[in-house]
């Protein structure tokens, strides 16, 4: 008798989201498994006994729903507390599911080790076999993250068009504001726009390198004596020295984990530069668009992305557990990925900073970051050739 699976999604879609759910389903029709149950909304639609089986869906609409952004069976960023691990396994027991497919970030792959832990004590089988996503790229032990590269590419492609526009007629500064709450992997992305050193972005500022707005103020100051204008990027979760964030929300507005929100630090620092050095400056903030953009969705993480999704599934029916799949980088010149898989009580709640090797003085990115992220967004840009 074939045993049955579940498959849910935590925290935020990405365009490669859908990719890896129609790898898991389509090894899924081929393997050894009954049943794939899918709650709506998350984990949390399990609590609200609003779930359904996946395996009904058309081998022909897989290659569809692997180009569309978000997440088609929806996903959960609220707390998952005891009672509701305890009701999870019930719905397990009840329908014998024996394999769990999580796909998130690090808190997603800590909420996969707690429900494995319950699930042993109350002397329930089920294997956890979980999937990294995220476009903050910060889990640890893999070497990227499915849902990274198409994000970065619309980083890239963002401050290059913003860039363009304007080089056509100046705007004195222009911030661009990029996710990452605690990570500065997506906003050092954009160095990939700079082809030559006059064009933007002219600083990148991540979370991992306090921020002193002195220095920051100093460096616009230098760039618009030299060249006239201004664009640089800027980590949403930029802190100072004290480790306190530079702009976020304040009061009741808080994430499920109780924590301040970032956001609008671009909007807060162009306020600053135009108090301060008496010039008009402007904030961009893409926002969701760098994680939801599909026509920014990169080939290589959709391939990845999918590929990882199989293999989850491949490597529970053959009796692994508690594990999350690796993407593994060759060491070879050429770029080429393979899948592994690692303990989750070595990735879960863990959290993995930009290393100090990319980065250097306070706004810069080192150039030695390039052949790590430019593989992953694709194809290179087209970008184009200035007439002057």
């Amino acid at each position: 008798m074939k045993a049955n699976a579940l498959v849910a999604h935590g925290g935020g879609p990405t365009t490669a989201l859908n990719a890896t759910l129609a790898g898991v389903i389509e090894e899924a029709q081929a393997g050894r498994i009954g049943r794939l149950w899918a709650p709506l909304g998350g984990l949390a639609g399990i609590l609200r006994g609003d779930v359904i089986d996946l395996l009904s869906v058309p081998p022909t609409k897989l290659g569809k729903l692997a180009r569309q952004s978000g997440s088609a069976i929806g996903s959960y960023r609220g707390k998952i507390g005891d009672g509701e691990l305890d009701r999870i396994i019930q719905f397990c027991r009840a329908r014998e599911i024996r394999y769990f497919f999580y796909t998130g970030g690090n808190g997603s792959m800590g909420t996969a080790a707690r429900l494995s832990r319950a699930a042993r004590k109350s002397a329930y089988e089920l294997a956890s076999c979980c999937i990294p996503k995220t476009i903050d790229n910060d889990i640890c032990e893999t070497d990227h993250c499915p849902g990274f590269g198409s994000a970065a590419r619309f980083v890239a492609v963002a401050v290059r068009e913003i860039g363009l526009d304007q080089r056509a007629l100046p705007t004195p500064v222009s911030i661009v504001e990029v996710m990452g709450r605690n990570t500065g992997w997506l906003a050092a992305a954009s160095i990939l726009a700079r082809q030559k050193p006059d064009w933007p972005p002219h600083f990148v500022y991540v979370p991992e390198t306090p921020f002193n707005p002195g220095e920051f103020l100093g460096r616009v100051d230098r760039l618009l004596r030299t060249q006239g204008w201004v664009v640089g990027v800027v980590a949403e979760g930029l802190r100072d020295a004290s480790g306190r964030m530079i702009a976020g929300t304040r009061g009741s507005s808080r994430d499920a984990k109780g924590r301040p929100l970032p956001g609008d630090v671009a909007a807060y620092l162009a306020r600053l530069v135009s108090k301060k050095l008496k010039v008009r400056a402007r904030s961009e903030k893409p926002g969701i668009l760098c994680r939801a953009f599909s026509l920014c969705q990169s080939p290589v993480d959709a391939a990845e992305a999918c590929a990882a999704g199989r293999f989850a599934v491949r490597s529970a029916l053959n009796g692994k557990r508690e594990v999350m799949v690796s993407l593994q980088r060759s060491g070879s010149k050429r770029y080429s990925c393979s899948l592994a898989l690692v303990p989750l009580s070595r990735v879960a709640d863990r959290e993995r900073a930009l290393p100090a090797e990319y980065i250097g003085d306070p706004g810069d990115i080192q150039d030695s970051y390039r052949p790590y992220v430019a593989p992953l967004i694709g194809p290179a840009m087209d970008l184009p050739v200035y007439l002057s």
